[in-house]
């Protein structure tokens, strides 16, 4: 009897051990609480702002939700959020609030008339129409264009008959490139398209299209 109760003992003092482990590692499964988000920076800082214009706020962390008063409708996720109106003109002060820390922090603002222009391309390194344009340039430096304002999009470099040479296009403020992937190279005599559509802060859209041709081997 007194070896069933030792034995009887020691399985219950093991289990019991057991529960302390698990229980004690139950927490290493709970979500870990948010840091506290500040705000970092916004597009435009201030100034003039289209009453139909978009604001871009970047945090240094993700906010939770955001709300701006008096006015704006918030949208995104993660650290980057975007601020769209209409907004009325005259002297705006636009407070952002946010939960992750209990933040806020005001912008100031004049808002002018709606933004109704359209962004265009100002320059960059071939235009359209343009022939004779060595390759071996192009593959080395790569296809930049600039436009009238900042913008958001997408640009693609393509063949005269719409295909994809698969080269990595960004657009970024006023400027949009296309940068060389290996194995990608364009050729001489040949066609080829920069595609896309930008937008500025207003919505107001471009349609890219420049065409360009690449000279003979010499």
């Amino acid at each position: 009897m007194a070896k069933l109760f030792r034995t009887f003992a020691l399985v219950f003092a093991a289990l019991f051990a057991l529960s302390l482990i698990v229980g004690c590692g139950g927490g290493d499964d709970e979500d870990p609480e948010p840091v506290a988000a500040a705000f970092s920076s916004a597009t435009p800082p201030s100034g003039d702002l289209a009453a139909n214009g978009t604001i871009t706020v970047t945090f240094d962390n993700d906010p939770g939700e955001v709300t701006a008063s008096p006015a704006g409708t918030v949208a995104g996720t993660g650290k980057s959020r975007t601020i769209t109106g209409p907004f009325t003109p005259g002297a705006l002060s636009l407070t952002l609030t946010w939960t992750n820390g209990d933040g806020s922090h005001t912008l100031s603002y004049n808002v002018t008339a709606p933004d109704e222009t359209a962004p265009t391309v100002t320059g960059g390194t071939v235009s359209d129409g343009d022939e004779d344009v060595d390759p071996a340039e192009i593959n080395e430096g790569g296809i930049e264009i600039t436009f009238s304002e900042e913008v958001s999009g997408n640009i693609a470099l393509q063949t005269e008959a719409g295909d994809n040479v698969g080269w990595i296009g960004t657009v970024d403020g006023t400027t949009g490139t296309l940068e060389l992937v290996a194995g990608k190279e364009i050729g001489n005599e040949t066609t080829y398209v920069i595609k896309g559509t930008v937008s500025d802060g207003a919505g107001n859209e471009l349609a890219v299209e420049i065409t360009f041709t690449t000279a003979a081997k010499e």
